[in-house]
């Protein structure tokens, strides 16, 4: 028997529901059909957002997009005044988001949506994630602190870096594997604190 919902908050409940699925099933085996059946909704209901597949991930990506953005503003908000905080916590944050949703991980940055498909709403959501890691970063700039170069450009390189990371745990690449969130956001701090050894001014 289907669950109720509110009207008008269905596409909320049915993206929630596809990151469970996703996590759980990956993007392989992710189908409509079965995201009704997780969202406890008839299985016509998740056409009326969604066309295909292909729609559904693509909101997911936007979804993971939406996550880190918030992340870095968060970040950049808490640690105002302090801009070498800022950093190592959005690089932190970067990584146990990746670690904790790894399948929506792979699903934004392993090339299942191809970025000659992304929607308006996703490549906004996108920008909008990396421009909160360049503001951190102008902070950083107008403070004296960080060497006054394009700021993009050392956006990029503190993105890689944290991306890298992130890959390599999921992966299960590292040396010495994290047990604890708790160790993995200690190794995260020491792979940021290197980052900004190479962007003080």
């Amino acid at each position: 028997m289907a669950k109720p919902y509110h009207h008008g908050n269905l596409r909320i409940v049915l993206l929630q529901a596809g990151v469970r699925l996703l996590e759980k099933r990956g993007a392989t085996h992710l189908s409509l059909r079965e995201l009704a059946k997780e969202a406890g909704v008839s299985h016509t209901a998740p056409y009326r957002h969604f066309k295909d597949k292909a729609s559904l991930l693509t909101a997911l990506a936007q979804v993971g997009y939406e996550r880190l953005a918030e992340a870095m503003e968060t970040t950049a908000c808490q640690f105002a005044d302090d801009p070498r905080q800022q950093i190592r916590d959005a690089g932190i944050a970067y990584i146990l988001m990746a670690v904790r949703n790894p399948q929506v991980f792979h699903l934004m940055f392993g090339g299942i949506v191809k970025t000659t498909e992304y929607t308006p709403e996703l490549s906004q959501a996108a920008q909008r994630a990396f421009a909160g890691l360049t503001k951190i970063i102008n902070n950083g700039q107008e403070a004296g602190i960080y060497r006054s170069q394009d700021s993009a450009s050392l956006a990029l390189a503190a993105w890689s870096l944290v991306h890298g990371l992130s890959t390599l745990v999921n992966a299960g690449l590292l040396q010495s594997s994290p047990s604890s969130e708790e160790q993995l956001s200690a190794i995260a701090d020491s792979v940021c604190n290197h980052l900004l050894c190479g962007m003080l001014g």
